[in-house]
């Protein structure tokens, strides 16, 4: 039986390596043919690449727990459940559809679409569907890091994906906060502050530039010192006219009564050419009245010498006359140059003040421009306080929950599908299997006798045996 047995296996085998040499040429052609189309097909195919990043997720609340109770941290089966959450986050609606608007993906998942609102609508929430399930978020067991990938045609589109979704996971997990509510709340009181700031700042400008105003300060000190120095120049300027006519009266009031001894100091005769004339025609006269004196003891008035003395006495004393005239003429003259000068300071101390009157209202007018800005400022400097300190808390939940980039997406290389070698491996295995499948139907559906088992086997007799023929030449 042993013997039986092995003969019938080493004829199977045997028969079964005839038939593969007989069919050879259809095996080989079926197997060649299946591993061309799958190469065709592999090389056909649109390529996917897909971009990978791993980040970490810790959750500092349980630590700071420990800290403060003096515990160490439980690290038991469930304590990453709360990952779970930050995994909803991740692949919620909104940040895939901030990922969609960012990188404006409806162009190009959907490069001809219409510009019609309603069917743009359609189209970007048909695109925020397709990137999320392109995305995927995948957490190994009990661990808080998160595997982030995503697939697509483009590979640089593939990271720029994967980015964005990090970042954005970040941004709208920080918003959904009650302290990013108050934070942006004091943002927008910060803006809408700054802005009426910035209106009575340019408010107050145009107004210094209307006015041509300098510093307030500067300026009302200038109006000061110009309206000192007109009233000290009124004053000097009112005091040497009071002083000329108080000394011109005099000189009029000797001139009426004949009286030239005592002619006071005045600007016309106080120069020295002038003052040794008057003093020699004072003396001429003098002399003359005492010769007169003495020649009238002696000889009556109609003497020749008492008449010529007489005579010098008239001419000297009309010399004198006529000086004093000059000189009060040209007092008067100076006198009317002092009143012209009063009046005209008279008239800048009326304009000075009136000025003074006007940047008074112009003082006010700006301090109230003035007060609103600092009013405003103050309550700039509050609402940056109070932003600053909702920065803070803020900061303070996201470090609850520290988010960690531990491999950043890159621009995949290799696409992940098709695999070339794999789809080759898989042709080659097809193609020798369909050929052996192929070759075995055309066996077994092949009647035609080729030896004496299948002679036996057709006519159910036993053969003698078998003649083989020869060829002979």
């Amino acid at each position: 039986m042993f013997s039986e047995s092995k003969y019938e296996n080493s004829f199977s085998l045997r028969n079964l390596f005839m038939v593969i040499f007989k069919r050879k040429l259809t095996l080989l052609v079926v197997f060649l043919s299946v591993v061309a189309i799958g190469s065709i097909v592999s090389y056909l195919l649109p390529r996917i690449y897909q971009a990978k990043a791993t980040i970490l997720i810790k959750d500092d609340t349980e630590d700071e727990k420990a800290i403060l109770f003096k515990n160490s941290a439980y690290r038991g089966i469930g304590q990453f459940d709360w990952v779970n959450s930050e995994v909803e986050i991740l692949r919620s609606y909104p940040v895939a559809e901030r990922v969609v608007q960012e990188l404006q993906l409806s162009q190009v998942y959907f490069k001809n679409h219409s510009n019609k609102p309603n069917i743009d609508k359609i189209i970007f929430a048909k695109t925020v569907i397709r990137v999320r399930e392109k995305f995927r978020v995948d957490v190994p067991r009990n661990s808080n890091v998160l595997e982030i990938s995503y697939k697509t045609k483009d590979p640089l589109l593939a990271a720029e994906v994967v980015k964005s979704f990090i970042n954005t996971y970040k941004t709208y997990r920080s918003e959904i906060s009650e302290q990013s509510e108050t934070h942006q709340f004091f943002e927008e009181q910060l803006k809408i502050e700054n802005d009426k700031l910035q209106k009575l700042e340019r408010q107050q400008s145009a107004y210094k530039k209307e006015k041509e105003m300098l510093s307030t300060e500067a300026q009302s000190e200038i109006l000061r010192n110009k309206l000192n120095n007109y009233e000290q120049n009124l004053t000097r300027v009112r005091t040497q006219r009071i002083g000329l006519e108080t000394k011109l009266s005099v000189v009029k009031e000797q001139r009426d009564r004949g009286q030239y001894l005592n002619i006071p100091t005045m600007d016309a005769s106080n120069s020295p050419s002038r003052e040794k004339h008057i003093a020699k025609l004072r003396g001429e006269l003098l002399d003359f009245k005492l010769q007169k004196e003495k020649l009238e003891q002696k000889f009556t008035s109609q003497y020749v010498e008492v008449i010529e003395i007489t005579n010098l006495i008239n001419v000297t004393q009309a010399i004198i006359e006529n000086e004093i005239q000059q000189i009060i003429e040209m007092e008067e003259a100076s006198i009317r140059a002092l009143k012209a000068e009063e009046k005209e300071f008279q008239r800048l101390i009326a304009q000075i003040t009136l000025e003074v009157k006007e940047f008074a209202q112009e003082e006010y007018e700006f301090a109230q421009l003035s007060r609103g800005i600092e009013e405003n400022r103050e309550v700039y400097s509050m609402l940056l306080k109070k932003k600053e300190e909702s920065r803070i808390s803020l900061a303070k939940l996201e470090r609850g929950v520290r988010i960690r980039v531990i491999s950043p997406p890159i621009v995949p290389i290799k696409p992940i599908f098709p695999k070339t070698h794999l789809f080759l491996i898989i042709s080659i295995f097809l193609g020798m299997v369909s050929g052996f499948f192929l070759i075995t139907l055309q066996e077994y559906f092949d009647h035609s006798i080729k030896s004496s088992n299948d002679l036996e086997q057709l006519v159910g007799i036993p053969s003698l045996g078998t003649v083989r023929e020869i060829e002979l030449t």
